[in-house]
């Protein structure tokens, strides 16, 4: 009974050493903010603040930069960059003109972590005046910020 008990505790083990780790805030591939256009402010802050407080706070000297977006990607170097901007004083950034298309934006704030977001810009029926794009971190629950709101 001894063998067999270890037996299968080794083959538990080498199971579970084969499992792939979970991260609970994955975001979905393929889903895109339809947008008119890609200017706007950049809001957010630290863990444990309420959403209306949190989307108050903008964020100035943020780097934002703006791909072709492409999937399946192995390496980011496998998108072609289009533009980086910087927010100003205010948090406010715009990337002025853009082509119709399919684009991934990476924000490097907070600095260890860059938030990213797809996008498309096109034609809308209602044209986008601004953008809020709150880059507070998330919750293990995948609560508390990675929003992209459009006006």
């Amino acid at each position: 009974m001894n063998s067999r008990f270890v037996r299968r505790a080794i083959v538990l083990a080498a199971l579970l050493c084969l499992v792939y780790p979970a991260y609970p805030c994955s975001w979905a591939i393929g889903y895109f903010h339809q947008v008119t256009c890609l200017r706007g402010t950049v809001a957010g802050m630290n863990r444990g603040w309420p959403r209306w407080l949190r989307q108050r706070v903008r964020r100035d000297n943020v780097n934002l930069r703006l791909y072709e977006y492409r999937w399946p990607l192995r390496d980011r170097s496998e998108m072609p960059l289009v533009k980086t901007v910087k927010t100003d004083n205010g948090g406010r950034f715009d990337f002025g003109e853009l082509p119709e298309g399919h684009y991934s934006l990476v924000l490097d704030w907070p600095s260890e972590y860059a938030e990213w977001f797809d996008g498309e810009i096109k034609k809308l029926p209602k044209p986008t005046t601004s953008v809020k794009i709150d880059v507070s971190p998330v919750y293990p629950d995948c609560t508390g910020g990675h929003e992209f709101i459009s006006f």
